[in-house]
């Protein structure tokens, strides 16, 4: 049994804030010295970043297609792709390139504080030349673990990100959902998530050591790993703290610069009113929040780090753990600051010119997208239920989605998942059972409200009462691999209601449309993606296409509305993206919740030129290390 000593855990707990104190007071005195240069040097990187980004994504992406004789990448042919090995070597070289720009500001801000630690001072020329000589030694094969370092352990950490260009493995939200609704799933990625944290607990000053000291990257995870030895807690829970209090700090200062100048906005047009509504603030506060923090987490983080390895740092080693040149002047001659200037100039000049021709488009104002629920109003009613659905009519909604199986009796219904365990508490399978029996379970007994005797509808009651309200619906095929005629039965109900002209059609399973398009070529078809790049105006299959928010772009939106073809995307249920979508064009916005939607494109800006351009290229900004 253990015994917990309760004043010398506050003597502890005391001391840990005594020390995080002076740790903040030690980050603050790093900032006294060369802010200036930082700042120069984040905002640099920051735009570098973008435009370089941009262009390399698209070379490369573009490059991968070409391999493959395709002109998009989707769900349909990823398998192909990804199983080419001219288009892995690709999409690896793309990455390394990426994660150069991560280490090359890197570098440069800890080679900036840890002169600052030393009592100099430098100037951004030297920042850049620390970066150039760290990206050439992680070029040597000893080396190449650093790449995988920043490329992989911290994106799929989602933990202390080092550089505002960080190249994020992003798990889609249908992944993520799937993860939560099984617990073993869900268990796992704990532990996987725990096994990640510690690994970046214990080689944690790797990158400072490999950046500051002639050290190759594996000898660099061995000194870390000495390093903090007998330190990983407080390491931890020293800079879980400083992230938490990072994060208060800029959601605070966002919110408050937003929500003052929205009122200087609305007190100069005479608006009525004191406080601004929240729905017109939202976006704008979201996409200052993710650029504050992609901006200056980086910098902290780095900073943190730099004090926290000193801190450990035995004092006969400290000497080498700082850079011969921080004790020698930091001037650098003007011919190199001359040459870099020209050579910064020429490429973000070409860069601008390559993103106002790509984005010239934007000069065009854009329509009012049409809020689709997303298996009915979910939000206040069990999903894919009558109750949901004729939650939808009364907000006078036009478009609803629902999803669809097929009973062991051939009877289509709405359900989302193959089991009723999720929604019923009862396991299920609907492809092994009778509509008979599975009617007989409720859906809505967890909800608020009267719902504790809703049943599972069929597809033909949906449509009727979609028909009665003069609603278009959004059927996505989900199915069951063994099901017989499938597509044929869905059809028959579609036709049989009278709803051909009011349905369209969207599975992520291409075969599943193009089943679809055999049986009847007439009636409308999207092909619903998480996934996406290049010319989707080239898939043969479908008429339309549903892509997953964060895929959204405006020059996919654009090619498609070029040849004629909507965009739907799925499914937005916060205020902070909608603004970008409305101003990459898309057609209609999925939602789990139609009010929250609906309240916030009454205050969208739908006009085109400087305005459209701007929420485009602030949204990039502050999304640029996804």
């Amino acid at each position: 049994m253990i015994i917990i000593n309760r004043e010398e855990l506050k003597i502890n707990i005391e001391k840990f804030f005594v020390e995080f104190r002076d740790f903040l007071k030690n980050i603050f005195t790093l900032f006294r010295h060369n802010y200036k240069e930082v700042f120069f040097h984040t905002v640099f990187c920051a735009s570098f970043s973008l435009l370089a980004t941009s262009i390399i994504k698209n070379i490369f992406f573009n490059l991968i297609m070409r391999v493959n004789n395709t002109t998009y990448i989707v769900p349909n042919n990823l398998k192909q792709i990804i199983t080419n090995p001219l288009s892995i070597i690709l999409y690896l070289t793309m990455l390394v390139l990426l994660t150069y720009i991560s280490l090359f500001q890197i570098a440069g801000l800890l080679h900036a504080f840890s002169i600052a630690k030393a009592g100099g001072s430098t100037d951004f020329h030297s920042m850049a030349k620390a970066g150039f000589k760290t990206c050439k030694k992680a070029s040597n094969p000893k080396n190449w673990l650093v790449i995988l370092f920043l490329a992989v352990l911290f994106p799929l950490a989602k933990f202390l990100p080092l550089s505002s260009s960080t190249f994020k493995l992003i798990i889609p939200s249908f992944i993520l959902q799937a993860i939560d609704s099984t617990s073993l799933y869900t268990h796992l990625y704990r532990i996987v998530y725990f096994i990640l944290i510690c690994l970046i607990i214990v080689y944690i000053f790797a990158i400072n050591i490999f950046v500051l000291q002639n050290s190759g990257f594996i000898k660099s995870c061995n000194r870390s790993r000495r390093l903090g030895k007998g330190h990983y807690v407080h390491i931890f829970w020293t800079m879980a703290l400083l992230t938490i209090l990072l994060n208060i700090t800029i959601n605070s200062l966002s919110s408050i610069i937003i929500i003052n100048i929205r009122e200087g906005i609305s007190i100069f047009q005479k608006y009525s009113g004191i406080v601004t509504k929240s729905s017109q603030i939202g976006s704008y506060t979201y996409v200052l929040r993710q650029i504050m923090k992609s901006l200056f987490s980086p910098v902290v983080n780095n900073a943190a780090l730099t004090v926290l390895y000193f801190k450990y740092m035995e004092q006969k080693d400290l000497i080498d753990a700082i850079p011969k040149e921080s004790f020698k002047s930091q001037k650098t001659e003007q011919k190199m600051k001359d040459r870099f200037a020209i050579v910064s100039i020429v490429f973000f000049t070409l860069g601008c010119y390559f993103l106002v021709d790509q984005y010239a488009y934007l000069y065009e104002a854009v329509d009012v997208p049409i809020v689709c629920a997303h298996r009915g109003d979910n939000v206040n009613a069990p999903e894919n239920t009558m109750p949901a659905f004729e939650l939808a009519a009364k907000e006078n909604l036009s478009w609803i989605e629902l999803d669809v199986h097929q009973t062991s009796d051939g009877i289509i219904i709405c359900s989302h998942d193959s089991s009723l365990k999720r929604v019923t508490g009862t396991d299920m399978s609907i492809h092994d059972n009778p509509y008979s029996e599975l009617v007989k379970l409720k859906m809505g007994k967890w909800m608020p409200g009267d719902y504790k005797d809703v049943s599972i509808p069929t597809l033909s009651e949906a449509l009727r009462l979609a028909k009665d309200n003069g609603m278009y619906v959004q059927v996505e095929l989900k199915g069951h691999p063994d099901d017989k005629n499938f597509e044929e039965n869905v059809l028959r109900v579609i036709n049989y209601v009278g709803m051909h002209d009011q349905v369209m059609i969207i599975a992520q399973d291409a075969r599943r449309l193009m089943r679809i398009k055999e049986l009847d070529p007439t009636i409308l078809k999207g092909y619903c993606m998480a996934t996406c790049y290049g010319q989707l105006e080239d898939i043969p299959f479908t008429d339309n296409v549903s892509i997953e928010e964060r895929n959204v772009t405006p020059d996919v939106v654009y090619r498609l509305h070029q040849k004629g073809k909507k965009v739907f995307c799925w499914t937005v249920d916060s205020e902070d993206t909608i603004q970008y979508l409305v101003s990459c064009g898309v057609d209609v916005i999925g939602t789990d919740n139609p009010t929250l939607v609906s309240n916030a494109l009454d205050y969208i800006d739908y006009n085109g030129g400087f305005t459209r351009a701007f929420h485009v290229f602030m949204n990039a900004l502050a999304n640029m290390d996804k």
